[in-house]
C-alpha cells in the first residue's frame, strides 16, 4: 500500500511537470508547486505525510483511539464540579500542568522504583488525539535509558482536600509498562522526596501493569518514616473487555477519615484510619494530581522492548467537591 501510494504521487508531480513543459506559450512561467499540509505528499519539513514539522499537525504514531467504554456522568448530587480538564484543546495547559522530566536524579533516580524510562515534555511523548491527552512510551535511548514517556502534575497549581476525582481512560498493553493516575501530599517535592514521604501520604486513584490487561488496583501509601512505610491495596478484574482494550473511568471518593476506591462507578475498596496499623493517617492534608505512564522498575516485569511504542489514553478526568 506505502509503495503503490509513492508511486501515485510521484506521477503526478512527473504529470504535472511535463504539462507544463510541453505548454505552447513558452512565455508563461509556471509557479512552483507550494507545499501544504494537505497535499498528501511529504514535503518540507514535514516529519509524515501532511503532518509534522515546524507548519503541520503533529503526527499520529500507531494510537488507537476506543471507540467504547463507560463514561460518566458530568454531575453528582450535592457535589460542584472544581476542576476538570476535557483535553480538546490540543494544548497542555500550562495553568494547570507542569512536567517531571528526566530520570529524577538527584534525588529521586529512577523515579524512587527503578523505573526504566526518561521523562520528556516532547509531543511525541505527550499529544492529543480526538479530544484525548495521549502519553506515549517509546523505544528510544535517551540520558543513558532505553525508554521515554511523559509524567505530568498539577502541584502549585491546582491542590485540594477531599471530592471526587473521575478519570476516563483506555490502557497501553506493552509487557513492562506501568500507568498511575494518583495524588500526593502539596508538600512533596522531588528536590527532597523523603522530607513528605511516606509521611505525607500517598493515594493512588488507580495502578496498572501491561503485562496484566484484566486488572488494575488502588493503593494508599502511609507511615511515619521510611523505615515504618506501609500500603492498602486492592486489585479490580475487568468487568468487561480488558483496561486496554475500551474506556473506564477510575475514581476515588476522598472524605474526611475516609477514601473509597471506584471503577465505573462501582466501589471495591475504602481505606480509613482504623485501618492504617498504628501509622499516622495523612489524608486529610491537600494533595495534587500526577498523571505518568513509566516503564519497567520495581512493580511491573521487565519490559519487552519491541512492545514499545505503546500509549495511555486519557479523555477527561474531573474533581468535584461537596457543595
Amino acid at each position: 500500500m506505502i509503495n503503490k501510494k509513492i508511486y501515485r504521487y510521484s506521477f503526478i508531480i512527473l504529470g504535472a511537470f511535463l504539462m507544463a513543459c510541453s505548454s505552447s506559450d513558452d512565455d508563461v512561467v509556471q509557479p512552483p508547486i507550494q507545499a501544504t499540509c494537505s497535499d498528501g505528499i511529504q514535503n518540507g519539513e514535514e516529519t509524515g505525510v501532511d503532518c509534522g514539522g515546524s507548519s503541520c499537525s503533529s503526527c499520529s504514531i500507531g494510537v488507537v483511539i476506543p471507540t467504547s467504554g463507560f463514561d460518566a456522568p458530568t454531575s453528582y448530587d450535592g457535589y460542584n464540579m472544581v476542576f476538570s480538564d476535557e483535553f480538546n484543546d490540543d494544548v497542555l495547559s500550562q495553568d494547570t500542568w507542569s512536567f517531571h522530566l528526566r530520570d529524577g536524579c538527584p534525588n529521586l533516580c529512577g523515579w524512587g522504583n527503578s523505573e526504566l524510562q526518561y521523562y520528556t515534555d516532547s509531543p511525541k511523548n505527550l499529544f492529543f488525539e480526538e479530544g484525548n491527552l495521549v502519553i506515549a512510551a517509546i523505544n528510544e535511548n535517551i540520558g543513558g535509558l532505553n525508554y521515554t514517556s511523559s509524567r505530568i502534575h498539577t502541584d502549585n497549581k491546582f491542590e485540594f482536600q477531599y471530592g471526587r476525582v473521575d478519570i476516563r481512560a483506555s490502557m497501553p498493553s506493552a509487557t513492562g509498562s506501568w500507568v498511575a493516575l494518583w495524588l500526593l501530599n502539596h508538600n512533596y517535592t522531588i528536590a527532597d522526596p523523603s522530607a513528605w514521604w511516606p509521611n505525607g501520604g500517598e493515594i493512588d486513584i488507580m495502578e496498572y501493569l501491561g503485562e496484566d490487561q484484566a486488572e488494575v488496583f488502588g493503593t494508599a501509601h502511609y507511615g511515619s518514616d521510611f523505615n515504618n512505610r506501609q500500603f492498602n491495596s486492592k486489585k479490580y478484574p475487568a468487568p468487561n473487555e480488558n483496561y486496554d482494550k475500551s474506556y473506564y473511568v477510575f475514581s476515588i471518593i476522598w472524605e474526611e477519615n475516609k477514601i473509597t476506591w471506584l471503577v465505573n462507578d462501582v466501589e471495591y475498596h475504602t481505606i480509613t484510619p482504623a485501618q492504617t496499623n498504628g501509622q499516622p493517617y495523612p489524608f486529610n492534608d491537600e494533595f495534587y494530581l500526577i498523571m505518568n505512564l513509566s516503564v519497567g522498575g520495581n512493580l511491573p516485569v521487565s519490559p519487552i522492548a519491541s512492545d514499545f511504542t505503546d500509549f495511555l489514553i486519557i479523555d477527561y478526568i474531573r474533581v468535584y467537591q461537596k457543595n
